[in-house]
């Protein structure tokens, strides 16, 4: 049975708040009985009494028994009457399921109800054209190239002993023990064993370097240093003198990296370096279009598709960061709802963009995607499982199509102006 409660005098919008529209609904006493019977027809399918088989238990004591499962019902009933009623008349388009709020029945004599849409922002796009842009090329000098490459020959440095009774000297590492004393007696967890101290670098503890220069393998010192507001005793004892060894630029080094000679090293180093410059250069500007795009078309957002998009990035986060950088995950969503809010008003943007400008992925250009997948594929039964995957992607992949080749036209329009450093 279809309850017609009639849009205007049953159903009445309430507000919207940017995506977000809320409708109220009125259920008179007539119209509440209607769904009252509805419900109890409905409850009667499905519950038994001692004494009565499912589909026999009189209405009467259903009405008497099960209060809360009648309203759940009758409720039920109101609201799935009133959908296509508020839709049609609104032209509304939710994007996630509507939320009942706000309900207060009487049973026999009313029942209110609210219902909360969340739909897609509505905008026409502008600005997209002849946006200002500065695409700042990075020249790729001697000096990067030499930089580069002795940042990787530090990378691959190792540590070897000293010579025999040489001391130690600033540019030397070395293993000590120490202990920590206060007023004569150790401190409680101020001893280490083995820790390496690069004496050319600060120390956590103060005057450590200074004390064990000159030192020899073997050999004690003490000294005494301060510890937040206290004064400490420290006995440190060398045990080992090692010198960091820079690899040279020679024949093992070019066989390493698998080049022949030096200029065909920096060569590839420059060649790497200057994708990398491209890449950055690419995506700052790509960056000033968006923001343009961002500032030219503000639009409100569905909220729940907010919170989504929030959790799947953290959950992506999740799975890159170590489990020790983890905040609490109320406090990463936070951090991360400006970055959802970007991402969603981009696509939105883009959409319009793309509609306005009649933008399509073609079958026939989901098809070329879907071949490049399948040639990085070797066996069948990959290619088969790539299919499949491709297929249930099929329309998000498609969209992500349409969005990749309106920002293309967007960059293609816009005026752009070189600087390069």
């Amino acid at each position: 049975m279809n309850i017609a409660l009639g849009f205007g005098d049953k159903i009445k919008k309430i507000k919207q708040d940017g995506c977000v529209h809320l409708f109220g609904v009125t259920l008179d006493a007539k119209v509440l009985t209607e769904a009252s019977q509805e419900a109890l027809v409905r409850l009667q399918s499905v519950v038994s009494l001692p004494g009565f088989r499912v589909g026999k238990v009189p209405l009467a004591m259903i009405k008497e028994q099960f209060p809360s499962m009648v309203k759940d019902e009758v409720l039920d009933i109101a609201a799935k009457s009133a959908l296509p009623e508020i839709l049609k008349a609104s032209g509304l388009n939710p994007v996630v399921s509507p939320l009942l709020k706000n309900v207060s029945y009487e049973p026999a004599k009313s029942l209110y109800f609210e219902i909360q849409f969340e739909c897609s922002p509505v905008l026409e796009p502008k600005g997209y054209e002849k946006i200002a842009a500065t695409r700042k090329v990075h020249k790729v000098s001697d000096a990067d190239v030499e930089k580069y490459i002795n940042q990787v020959r530090e990378y691959n440095a190792y540590l070897k002993p000293a010579g025999d009774g040489e001391a130690a000297a600033k540019e030397h590492f070395v293993i000590v023990d120490y202990e920590t004393f206060e007023n004569g007696a150790p401190v409680e967890g101020g001893s280490a064993k083995g820790e390496i101290v690069d004496l050319s670098s600060p120390q956590t503890i103060a005057g450590l370097a200074d004390a064990v220069m000159g030192a020899k393998k073997g050999e004690s010192r003490e000294f005494d240093a301060p510890a937040g507001d206290k004064k400490m005793h420290f006995k440190v004892t060398v045990n080992e003198i090692k010198k960091k060894v820079v690899p040279e630029l020679d024949e093992n080094f070019l066989k390493e990296a698998g080049v022949k000679t030096a200029e065909e090293l920096k060569a590839n180093v420059r060649k790497l370096l200057e994708q990398g410059a491209s890449e950055k250069t690419e995506k700052d500007m790509l960056g000033q279009l968006e923001d343009a795009l961002l500032k030219n078309n503000p639009l409100a957002l569905p909220p729940t598709l907010v919170k989504e998009e929030a959790q799947e990035l953290l959950e992506l986060f999740k799975k890159r960061a170590p489990m020790e950088q983890h905040l609490p995950d109320e406090a990463m969503l936070e951090r991360l709802k400006p970055v959802a809010e970007r991402n969603l008003s981009l696509t939105y943007i883009l959409h319009h963009i793309a509609k306005k400008e009649k933008i399509e992925a073609t079958d026939a250009e989901l098809d070329a995607e879907l071949q490049k997948v399948m040639a990085r594929l070797n066996t069948e039964e990959e290619k088969a499982k790539g299919r499949e995957l491709f297929e249930k992607r099929k329309e998000y992949i498609r969209a992500s199509m349409v969005e990749s080749k309106t920002m293309a036209l967007v960059k293609d329009k816009a005026v752009v102006k070189e600087e390069t450093n």
